[in-house]
């Protein structure tokens, strides 16, 4: 009582011009403590809260944004700190007994009271959610708010003493010898569509600034053509999706590249994340599976993306939660692909992930990895190398090993990327390490832009022994144009010669709607970077002549969103820069030390 009494006597000062932020924290946390002992909220919780808004914290696109400003907000401690109180009084409450209805409206009520949505998306995501975060929380009586925000949080830095949290997979020792097998003559097209996000609800006029996670919907308010915020025809720079015209137009033009092989890295299901149902998402995944296969008379190979289930992000892999299965997406899979081998199919059913052999030599491995994707709920319960994925993939890569195969792997979210679990990012290397010379391609998607990671040897920091390619997207979601992409490999090795990137200006497509829009080659990265080819070596190389020829850097800006008009009116600056380099250099979670390496030569060259 007397802390309590002491606190409003200090109240006018703690929440003066010069805060003590940390001390509005401790007024929050003293807030909702009252609120969980009378049941009331006092008066002080609400201006205390008003120095702690999280407007749109959960958009992970948007921290791409250069006028993004979130960060500058709250530090990363804070934003720990708060994550904590607030899952803490969460937690209490279901254990005071708070029923399913009412603990809905309060989560809902933080995410409102802390602008983190308005309020159709604050209710329509925790209603989706709920169920499974009490499952949870009933399930795990121990469970406190520090484990939950070291894994929904990791990317600011969050932590929690959990074994579980830490773990390895088992290698064979040795390391792969480089393929004896000789160079073809010819060459095999792989084309990579990614991230379609196909929106059924897209409505041209409506408004594209609509305060909202995805706009353009049909139950949204119209925008004004003069003013700019009407929703073009194609699709619209402004989180915007794509409607099915724009997907159809994609194959048309995809066609045209006669691949040998079709690459979907996923993400059907759209952004309209506070209004996703089972019966809506399996309609939509099987409108866009039927499309590809009727496009493409050659083997697709489908990755699944964190967009697919329902809620999203939500891949279930804990045993006896089949009322929170997430089966019925893979079982889609099996469905649609029914020519996949019985063994591609039985992985499937496990667990989304499978391999094929599309001809001899060849092997291609395609892995769910969006089940360590740090918002699926899962991994509160358990992150103990979900469906013993990596293990099987350890499996299955020695195989191709001794049977001299080279191997492409398929997932959807790159291992680098800040919102995959540390330690299955961590283990992922050790495996590609491991095996490098066997794997000659790695194929991914989710961020929505053209990007590529390096892998290093960690005997030999400064040597690229690997490269991952992302598909960048179809989506326009957000500031990119519609794109795919068409690698060249080589026939018996299956070593990547060369990478185009096709796309079309929105701008200028929406302003011409009856007309198809103008595809063209982006570019060719042999030509635009310099390369002989798209083998590790030459990447590493290209990655240190960046540091020393800015343009190099400045061409990959421009890629990265395919020319889209709002990301490249943007100048990318020495920051940008620095910051492109170790976007390309960390793939491994946490791990900086090849960033900082580049850094410090561009530092040097500037």
């Amino acid at each position: 009582m007397l802390k309590t009494l002491l606190f409003f006597c200090a109240l006018p000062i703690l929440l003066g011009a010069n805060a003590d932020r940390y001390a509005i924290l401790k007024s929050i946390e003293w807030g909702f403590l009252e609120f969980l002992r009378d049941g009331v909220k006092p008066g002080y919780l609400k201006e205390a809260i008003q120095h702690f808004q999280l407007p749109h914290f959960f958009r992970d696109e948007e921290f791409d944004r250069p006028d993004y400003g979130l960060m500058s907000l709250i530090t990363d401690e804070e934003t720990c700190t708060l994550c904590g109180i607030l899952v803490n009084v969460i937690i209490e409450e279901r254990k005071l007994g708070l029923g399913r209805e009412q603990l809905a409206g309060e989560v809902a009520a933080i995410c409102i009271d802390f602008g983190i949505e308005n309020e159709r998306v604050c209710k329509g995501a925790i209603d989706l959610n709920v169920d499974i975060i009490i499952h949870i929380a009933d399930k795990h009586k121990d469970l406190d708010g520090k484990r939950i925000c070291a894994i929904l949080l990791q990317s600011n830095g969050c932590s929690a003493n959990s074994t579980d949290l830490e773990w390895s997979v088992d290698l064979p020792s040795g390391y792969t010898s480089k393929k004896n097998r000789s160079k073809s003559e010819e060459s095999l097209k792989i084309l990579q569509l990614s991230d379609l996000h196909y929106d059924p609800l897209y409505t041209p006029g409506k408004s594209n600034e609509c305060g909202e996670p995805l706009c353009c919907q049909n139950d949204q308010e119209t925008g004004d053509v003069e003013a700019g915020t009407a929703c073009g025809y194609w699709s619209d720079y402004k989180a915007a999706d794509v409607p099915e015209y724009l997907f159809d137009e994609v194959l048309r033009q995809a066609q045209t590249s006669n691949p040998d092989y079709v690459y979907f890295t996923g993400d059907i299901v759209s952004h309209r994340v506070w209004s996703t149902t089972q019966i809506d998402n399996t309609r939509d995944i099987k409108l866009v599976y039927q499309k590809l296969k009727d496009a493409f008379d050659v083997p697709i190979y489908p990755v699944v993306g964190n967009h697919e289930p329902h809620p999203i992000n939500q891949y279930c892999f804990t045993e006896d939660e089949s009322s929170y299965s997430t089966s019925w997406v893979y079982e889609l899979v099996i469905e649609e692909f029914p020519n996949l081998p019985p063994e591609a199919k039985e992985t499937i059913l496990l667990g989304g992930f499978y391999t094929v052999s599309p001809r001899e030599g060849f092997r291609v491995i395609v892995l769910n990895n969006n089940i360590a994707y740090t918002a699926n709920w899962w991994l509160i319960d358990s992150s103990y190398d979900p469906y013993e994925q990596l293990a099987w993939l350890v499996k299955t890569l020695k195989e191709a090993e001794d049977n001299n195969e080279s191997v492409h792997i398929l997932s959807h979210i790159p291992s680098g990327n800040g919102a995959v679990l540390k330690v299955w990012s961590r283990e992922y290397n050790r495996i590609v390490e491991r095996f490098a010379n066997t794997i000659t391609g790695q194929f991914n998607g989710h961020t929505h832009r053209d990007q590529f990671m390096v892998h290093y040897n960690t005997s030999q920091p400064e040597q690229v022994i690997n490269v991952a390619w992302n598909g960048a997207s179809i989506t326009t979601f957000d500031n990119a144009n519609p794109s795919f992409k068409v690698y060249s490999t080589d026939s018996s090795t299956l070593e990547l010669l060369d990478a185009e990137e096709w796309t079309f200006n929105l701008t200028k497509a929406n302003l011409n709607p009856e007309a198809s829009p103008e595809w063209y080659k982006l570019y060719s990265f042999k030509d635009a970077f310099g390369v002989d080819n798209l083998g590790p070596d030459e990447i590493g190389n290209l990655l240190v002549r960046m540091t020393k020829d800015h343009s190099l850097i400045n061409n990959y800006h421009v890629f990265r969103s395919r020319n889209a008009d709002p990301s490249v009116a943007v100048e990318c600056d020495s920051k940008c820069q620095k910051k492109y380099l170790c976007e390309i250099s960390v793939s491994e979670v946490g791990d900086r030390s090849h960033c900082e390496r580049l850094e410090e030569l561009y530092d040097q060259n500037n």
